[in-house]
């Protein structure tokens, strides 16, 4: 038997359901169709296959029982609810010390796994197949990026912004009002131009998140995209209600919150979108791993030893450098000055991410300095203060510090790596990018916006998450996307007559590391408190005084934020946590 949510048709077009004799036609060219979800019995093998396409843009969940039954669902919720199922509910005990940890192949590899044993989810792009006594998965999905292999730079341009233009398309097509979200990034700017771009007649509606912290102000950006494409510009500010949201999202999910931080902003956007009467509300998540921006030039060089191509990349980077802003005098430096600070931080993270034992120090000292002309005493000071930073940053993160020293982080059964599954005959180069976009984090941040999607009856879009797009970025050069040091450059070239050149050639961004996380985080722990004490269930699961010892540092303003973003989560995390434990209690379920 088999379920699916009640929610408004345009949600579901992209759904199949595959008669016998379709099955051989279509099975085939469900990896290349825009098909989100599938589902079909094939007579002669007596046999139920699942598909789910390579994104994970829709949910897909199931539970089997052999000799007994097979059911799946869209929605968590509704499958748990069935009373066939709930007898052979329980919660999977692996699952929490993981989620706490954010660490371990649950966190890096593990997309199949949900909060309760019995209960799977089928991996985005691939197929199940389940029969009377087993369930099978496998692969279903090929990435070629070599298609695209014969273009040339100019070509692979215009390619992009036809894919790009074509997914934000698919996107909104059938809708009456649009909505986007404008933070004022590249991404986000990018999407919502298109749109002007592809409905010059429409009304088109943004969302605009204001941030009371300097590094996190886009505004500027933001109102001047939306004075471009004409769209009516909304500010939505800071909920106030975040333990209320995080309730609602348990009860909606059915299993703990993905993100890191309150969704209670995010409700309030949807909610400013429904009340606004939008059919979708775009956004740009994904942009950053999909279409990438060629850093990993500056990474491989310093690897390869290639010390003069490493150099002739950080120059390209002088005028794009990030942390300009740390340098007030910035703008009287010569070239050589800037260069060397550019040299000095790259040297820096590569300091941070070598092994911390002096003799290997010694020894990259010894391969590095007689082409990049550093010193003794300035390496092994950098040194030095990133082994000292490292132990910090290691004692203030805490990872996995804050579950109780006698439970185990054994899982029940081990699943298949998600991002390793899906490489194929691809080199092996190719792992890392696989590893960043198909992290199991952005896919469950991806299924949860479906959810809330059904639950406002407005849908969460992101059209960067394309398979031709991503195919064509992976065969895109490095060297292109890095371009004169801006990186992305391949992008900014293809939206040129869409995306105004402010922030098509802004080479800065907004730090993600800003005072916005702590607020989220301390408020959200403050309206928890007294439901925090009520509750029993979550401290079977984490230690209650290292619980407080990550609030203490949250509140300790002489950490700097970027070493506390780990800590944020932690404490969002375990308030999640208590929520859903306790929503089980109330259910009836056994924790």
């Amino acid at each position: 038997m088999g379920y699916q949510d009640e929610v408004k048709a345009d949600f579901v077009t992209n759904s199949a359901a595959l008669s016998p004799k379709s099955y051989n036609d279509n099975i085939c060219s469900l990896s290349d169709s825009q098909v989100a979800i599938a589902a079909w019995f094939d007579e002669s093998t007596k046999s139920f296959s699942l598909f789910r396409e390579l994104f994970g843009k829709i949910p897909l969940f199931y539970i089997h029982i052999p000799d007994t039954f097979f059911a799946f669902s869209t929605s968590l919720t509704r499958l748990i609810a069935l009373k066939d199922v709930q007898p052979h509910l329980a919660v999977d005990q692996s699952r929490i010390p993981a989620y706490i940890s954010l660490n371990g192949h649950d966190y890096t590899s593990n997309a199949s796994s949900t909060f309760f044993t019995k209960i799977k989810c089928v991996l985005p792009g691939h197929l199940l197949t389940v029969n009377s006594q087993n369930v099978s998965t496998r692969p279903h999905v090929q990435l070629n990026p070599g298609k695209w292999a014969h273009l040339t730079s100019t070509e692979y341009n215009e390619e992009l912004a036809r894919l790009f233009k074509g997914s934000v398309s698919y996107a909104s097509k059938d809708c009456s009002i649009l909505g986007s979200h404008l933070s004022g990034g590249l991404d986000s700017s990018s999407v919502s131009s298109a749109l002007r771009y592809l409905y010059p007649d429409k009304a088109i509606h943004t969302f605009h998140i204001p941030s009371t912290s300097k590094e996190a102000d886009e505004r500027e950006y933001a109102e001047a995209v939306a004075n471009h494409i004409s769209s009516k510009q909304h500010f939505i500010d800071p909920a106030n209600d975040n333990l209320a949201s995080l309730q609602l999202a348990t009860e909606l999910y059915g299993q703990p919150e993905n993100g890191f931080l309150s969704p209670a902003t995010n409700h309030k956007t949807l909610k400013t979108a429904q009340s606004l009467g939008c059919d979708v509300l775009l956004n740009g998540f994904g942009g950053d791993s999909v279409i990438g921006d060629g850093s990993e030039l500056v990474i491989q060089s310093f690897h390869q030893k290639d010390y003069e191509l490493f150099q002739e990349l950080l120059k390209k980077r002088v005028n794009y450098f990030s942390r300009q802003r740390l340098h007030p005098s910035w703008d009287k430096y010569d070239f050589d000055k800037k260069y060397h600070l550019v040299l000095q931080n790259a040297l820096y993270r590569r300091f941070s991410a070598s092994s911390g034992s002096v003799s290997k120090l010694l020894q990259l000292y010894r391969e590095v300095s007689p082409h990049l002309n550093i010193s003794l005493s300035y390496f092994f000071g950098r040194a030095l203060k990133s082994l000292l930073l490292r132990t910090a940053d290691m004692n203030t993160k805490r990872p996995g510090s804050i579950i109780r020293s006698d439970l185990r982080a054994d899982p029940s059964s081990v699943e298949p790596n998600f991002p390793q599954s899906l490489r194929g005959d691809l080199p092996a180069n190719f792992q890392e990018l696989l590893n960043d976009v198909f992290h199991p984090q952005v896919i469950r941040t991806q299924e949860q916006d479906f959810v809330l999607s059904c639950h406002y009856g407005v849908s969460n879009r992101a059209p960067f998450m394309d398979k031709e797009l991503f195919e064509l970025n992976m065969a895109i050069p490095n060297i292109l996307k890095f371009g004169d040091g801006i990186g992305r450059a391949h992008f900014r070239e293809s939206m040129k007559g869409i995306l105004i050149d402010k922030v098509r050639t802004r080479g800065n961004k907004a730090t993600v590391s800003s005072s916005e996380g702590e607020k989220m985080a301390l408020d959200l722990y403050r309206e928890s408190q007294d439901y925090l004490d009520d509750s029993q269930e979550v401290w079977m699961y984490v230690d209650r005084a290292k619980f407080q010892e990550q609030v203490k540092i949250a509140q300790n303003s002489k950490i700097p934020f970027a070493q506390k973003t780990t800590t944020y989560a932690l404490i969002t995390r375990t308030i999640s946590l208590s929520i859903w434990l306790n929503w089980l209690k109330s259910k009836g379920y056994n924790s």
